[in-house]
């Protein structure tokens, strides 16, 4: 009867993290970068452009299902401007439940979360080529009795011109994760994405992903940016909300001076997404 009631806590208690996204760790698959986000989700080229840049943020995820709160960081340290290093850590934590004990009776509340850092090298082969991969450990909270860990790792390589570029990209790849009930596949995926700036200051980025699950995502945004200080962002992201990201629109507006960087995206036109937000404060050197 004991074990029963945890399968059903567990099972409850998967619903309640997984929210709309039907897959095991589906923290793997929400942008956490303000500028991405407000894009519609669509992955930004990497530039080698600087020698130090950090960031920090902080956001509400899918206030009306899960409402999981978003805070990390990431830090990218750029070496002779041919090899770039990053390393961040994001945790994702979800609104608390109670957990039922005896005949019923509220046993204690918890709090579901994801937690993951990972280390990241790229090597830039020339100026129009790069290519690198990124070491992943993700750590999955469900319940007092569903803990998991796993292993997994990106895989990527983008060449380009002087107003385009065009990326491939493998994700989330590694093992997979077990609460105790049995193992479930990350994430997994393969992603195609380019760029195009057709004008100083305008950009329009575009990707499709296809995760090995079966499911299809596919995102449009575009960025103008006013002197490089000013920047005006939207985006649309296509999804499937029984296996991916559900389907969603995008804005977000960003600053920069002095190397200085301030940004924020909004989420809307989805039932289960909207009014998710994401503000990111970063300098760059």
């Amino acid at each position: 009867m004991m074990a029963m009631k945890r399968l059903i806590l567990s099972i409850t208690a998967a619903c309640l993290a997984l929210g709309a996204a039907a897959q095991s760790v589906p923290s793997l698959l929400i942008p956490t970068d303000s500028r991405s986000l407000a894009m519609g989700g669509v992955s930004r080229p990497l530039t080698n452009d600087f020698s130090m840049d950090a960031q920090a943020y902080f956001g509400i995820w899918a206030p009306k299902a899960i409402k999981s709160t978003v805070i990390g960081g990431e830090a990218s340290l750029c070496l002779g401007r041919s090899i770039l290093l990053t390393l961040e850590g994001k945790t994702f934590q979800d609104s608390p439940y109670e957990e039922a004990g005896e005949q019923g009776k509220v046993k204690n509340t918890f709090k579901p979360y994801d937690f993951n850092i990972a280390l990241g090298g790229t090597y830039f082969i020339n100026d129009h080529f790069y290519a690198g991969l990124k070491l992943r450990a993700v750590t999955s909270y469900l319940s007092n009795d569903g803990k998991g860990s796993a292993f997994c790792g990106d895989i990527f390589a983008s060449y380009g011109g002087e107003k385009w570029s065009a990326a491939i990209a493998g994700r989330n790849i590694g093992s997979n994760i077990n609460y105790g009930s049995g193992a479930y596949a990350l994430p997994a995926l393969v992603a195609i994405s380019g760029e195009y700036r057709p004008l100083e200051g305008l950009r329009a980025d575009a990707e499709v992903d296809y995760l090995f699950s079966g499911a299809l995502m596919a995102a449009l945004g575009v960025e103008y940016g006013f002197a490089d200080m000013v920047f005006a962002r939207a985006g649309f992201h296509y999804g499937d909300p029984s296996k991916a990201l559900p389907t969603f629109a995008s804005v977000g507006i960003g600053a920069k001076f002095i190397g200085i960087r301030l940004d924020a995206a909004y989420v809307f036109l989805s039932e289960t997404l909207g009014n998710s937000f994401l503000v990111s404060l970063g300098y760059a050197f």
